[in-house]
């Protein structure tokens, strides 16, 4: 339960939240050397985006409010790890040299760091020429 302060009296606020099991698409991509890539379908959808120009704490960055679709893809479960990373690092260079052990922080199942936009794009090029699958950053 959440209580915020108003008017120097204590109001409670409680949220009813209803939890719904359901299953999700999902692939593992295999790396080599027992090491996996799990990924999830995230389906597609549209949205309004922005808020109107009337709303109270309305930002001019927000407008004009308009409707997105987007389209379903796959996304990586969980972050990318040292073990995917080196893994993928070792595949055959494409634009530029990756570091296979960049990361301060080790540990094979930590998520990978120290690494630029650049070599997520060659990670994600490396990755999709080994597959044959289109991998790539957020957009």
């Amino acid at each position: 339960m959440v209580t915020p302060q108003i008017s120097n009296q204590l109001q409670p606020i409680r949220f009813i939240v209803k939890r719904q099991q359901r299953q999700a698409q999902y692939f593992n991509e295999d790396l080599g050397n027992g090491v996996i890539l799990e990924m999830v379908a995230i389906p597609g959808g549209t949205f309004l985006m922005g808020s109107p120009e009337m709303e109270e704490g309305h930002r001019d960055n927000e407008s004009p409010q308009h409707r997105v679709t987007v389209q379903p893809f796959f996304m990586g479960k969980y972050p990318v790890t040292q073990a995917q990373w080196q893994a993928v690092a070792n595949l055959p260079q494409l634009n530029q040299k990756l570091d296979p052990d960049p990361s301060r922080f080790k540990g094979v199942k930590q998520p990978i760091e120290q690494v630029s936009w650049f070599d997520c794009v060659e990670f994600c090029e490396r990755l999709s020429q080994y597959t044959g699958r289109d991998y790539s950053n957020p957009k």
